[in-house]
């Protein structure tokens, strides 16, 4: 039967992972309640989740502790909509650890589409840009069966295919976090298929924007069962060099450059199609000059107080 559906109460998994953050700090500015769950796992340093939640925390976010592979999900009939965002990223990573991302990213959202399935809670969920590529890794093929997990559920569900997310306090494991980094120290940075790859580079904010879009003309009106998929970028592929020149004109230093072989995990080029996201009223507007330049100041700055707090902390420990 169709209903009028306007959720208040919204749970984020993996809400303090790089969008997940952002996501529930733009959510409480638009007047939702928000919750969510996080297992602060050391896939990178776990201090960079420890901040986000501190935050997030501090504008009376509720965030549970636990793995989805475990938890039980009893709590969510005290919610509206759930918004998956947990999995265990890293196309590469995914080689060498591919049973990790078939307990997590396809059984844990097994169960979790179970429990949505018994409260009837419409769900909108990660997927991924490598999803539309030949599945060469795990990563990418356990999102593909998330979309048809999904798609072959009694749910009113969404899948967002993200395309290439970079911005303040993202990831340490993806390439701007490792440019950054590597680049402020001195030390070269790997640049795969000798520098000849595109990326559809896709500011934070603009894939806020867009979920928070989608939330709203998808969850905030009658709805009956379905299931549609979204492209998330900004239908623009820049060159890779492109990219690591602008992070060089930020960090006022040329990179030093280790020129290696396509990756085996790797895709040359990436472009979303956004026009049927664009007909909900999406238009990313963050070019990738102005992105880096945003990423570059809140790197220098929060880099260099954990810097300080680190020293401190040395000189506690000596004295």
């Amino acid at each position: 039967m169709d209903k009028l559906y306007i959720p208040n109460s919204i749970f984020i998994t993996g809400i303090a992972g790089f969008i997940g953050f952002h996501l529930a700090e733009k959510l409480i500015a638009e007047g939702y309640d928000v919750s969510g769950i996080d297992n602060f796992n050391d896939y990178y340093d776990p201090k960079l989740k420890r901040n986000r939640a501190a935050m997030l925390r501090s504008i009376d976010v509720q965030i549970y502790e636990n793995d989805i592979e475990t938890v039980d999900w009893e709590f969510l009939e005290d919610y509206d909509a759930v918004v998956h965002l947990a999995a265990h990223a890293g196309v590469r990573y995914s080689l060498e650890h591919p049973q990790m991302y078939i307990d997590t990213n396809i059984s844990a959202t097994q169960r979790l589409i179970h429990r949505c399935e018994e409260l009837d809670l419409p769900v909108v969920y990660a997927s991924s840009s490598s999803v539309d590529s030949d599945l060469l890794n795990p990563y990418a093929w356990s999102k593909f069966v998330n979309e048809k997990q999904f798609q072959s559920s009694s749910l009113t569900s969404v899948g967002l295919r993200f395309f290439t997310v970079y911005g303040e306090y993202g990831r340490p494991d993806m390439a701007l976090g490792l440019f950054a980094a590597a680049m402020s120290q001195g030390k070269p940075i790997d640049v795969y298929n000798h520098g000849d790859m595109q990326r559809d580079f896709t500011y934070v904010g603009d894939i806020v924007q867009g979920i928070n879009i989608i939330l709203d003309n998808t969850l905030n009106a009658i709805w009956v069962k379905q299931h549609e998929i979204y492209n998330l970028g900004t239908g623009v592929s820049n060159e890779l060099m492109d990219y690591i020149r602008c992070l060089e004109d930020e960090l006022g230093r040329v990179a030093q450059k280790n020129y290696l072989p396509m990756h085996p995990a790797d895709v040359k080029s990436t472009q979303a199609d956004i026009s049927k996201t664009q007909k909900l009223g999406y238009e990313p507007t963050t070019s990738i000059r102005d992105g880096i330049k945003l990423f570059v100041d809140w790197h220098k700055e929060y880099y260099k107080e954990t810097l300080i707090s680190e020293v401190r902390h040395l000189h506690l420990v000596k004295t």
